[in-house]
């Protein structure tokens, strides 16, 4: 069995998830630390859960499979820097640069993925064209670590989609277990494949 189009279609959902979960943000109150608490370490649970499904599906294995870290320490990060801008210490911006800078390093889509998701957070609190632009730059970025343009396709779907009239019951905290139960399905479909 190939499973040559679940590369494309990864390229897609990863700017939809970013930006729906940096939209999804802006209904979360920062400034209570038991709500960030609490989503954190929905996260990092999350994270480690999946660690071991997705380091068997990394294809290099470097660092043994551990580096980069699975896209929800991707967004563990994310929370964390939009987190440290609610502070009122005045050194909250370099603590935040310096995490973004070091922590974009180990996590997966690295400082394309951080970009567009405290952007998208930040363009929907106030749409303006600064925050589109860092928006695009992180779609360039993600030319560069994808080697094609499939995650502009964001941009028409995220368009129409503002016409389509869709009713969906919401599950709150769906996505913490879709997101590993995924890794797990795509990788048994990966060993049945490498037994054949």
């Amino acid at each position: 069995m190939q499973l040559q189009f679940i590369y494309p279609v990864g390229r897609i959902a990863m700017p939809l998830f970013a930006f729906i979960f940096g939209y999804t943000l802006t209904y979360f109150k920062f400034d209570d630390f038991h709500s960030v608490y609490k989503l954190l370490f929905r996260l990092l649970v999350t994270a480690l859960t999946s660690s071991l499904p997705y380091i068997y599906l990394q294809k290099g294995f470097i660092g043994f499979g551990l580096w980069p870290l699975n896209i929800i320490f991707m967004f563990f990060l994310a929370v964390l820097i939009l987190y440290i801008n609610t502070w009122k210490t005045e050194y909250r911006v370099l603590i935040a640069v310096l995490l973004f800078i070091v922590g974009g390093m180990f996590v997966e889509y690295f400082w394309a993925g951080l970009l567009l998701v405290i952007f998208s957070y930040y363009f929907i609190k106030r749409p303006n064209w600064q925050n589109l632009l860092v928006i695009l730059l992180s779609f360039l970025l993600l030319i560069d670590l994808n080697g094609n343009f499939y995650a502009f396709l964001f941009f028409p779907i995220v368009y129409y989609a503002q016409f389509l009239d869709l009713k969906f019951k919401r599950i709150k905290h769906i996505f913490y277990i879709l997101y590993p139960l995924h890794l797990l399905v795509i990788s048994g479909i990966k060993l049945l494949n490498n037994l054949q």
